[in-house]
């Protein structure tokens, strides 16, 4: 399946599933501690579809990634 982009916030990942995203960029956000304790905020992470950033997308790649800032 190919990459699409997704927003977790105002991380941009790309990756085929939105949890995949959430995944990845989640640690990002905050220490994966805090996620434990707060499991309604982990619930509550987002990741939406970005199709306007679709073509960023490295073509060469074939695993989930986050966007360089």
């Amino acid at each position: 399946m190919s990459l699409q982009a997704y927003k977790v916030e105002h991380i941009v990942v790309y990756s085929s599933k939105g949890t995949e995203a959430k995944l990845l960029a989640a640690p990002k956000l905050r220490p994966m501690e805090e996620w434990r304790e707060n499991v309604d905020a982990w619930v509550a992470l987002r990741a939406e579809r970005a199709p306007e950033l679709d073509h960023l997308v490295d073509p060469a790649a074939t695993e989930p990634y986050i966007q360089a800032e």
